[in-house]
């Protein structure tokens, strides 16, 4: 299955860590493996999945991918346990760099409480595949 233009594709999974690689394989298999932005979104979905299962106090995430000819958008969404993204400066920690990572890597990216409750991060990235 690869992404077809202007079509949004969705898949909720457990919100466990073993579920990371899983989401990771799903975004490749949406892409395809040809797509020039492949890498960079399967490890900012990694980043920010991982956020979601550790972060956000749910038992489900949902990982949405919209891809067209100029641009890939993904957007991961867990069920809002209360911590927005925020930097952490502690450079000799375990964790705190998923931020900068996709700051780096991605065009734009940001996040969101829906009316529900849940937490929308995205990013985007053109598909040349180089922020």
């Amino acid at each position: 299955m690869t992404a077809t233009a202007d079509v949004e594709h969705r898949h909720v999974f457990p919100s466990k860590t073993e579920q990371v690689a899983a989401a990771r394989r799903w975004v490749a298999s949406v892409l395809g493996e040809e797509h020039p932005a492949l890498d960079d979104c399967v490890l900012l979905t990694s980043e920010t999945f991982t956020n979601a299962v550790v972060h956000g106090g749910g038992t489900e995430v949902e990982v949405c991918v919209e891809a067209d000819g100029d641009r890939v958008s993904v957007a991961v969404l867990d069920e809002g346990g209360g911590a927005l993204p925020h930097r952490v400066d502690d450079p000799c920690g375990l964790g705190g760099r998923g931020l900068p990572i996709l700051e780096a890597l991605s065009d734009d990216w940001g996040f969101g409480v829906l009316d529900d409750g849940r937490l929308r991060v995205w990013f985007s990235l053109g598909c040349s595949g180089a922020a």
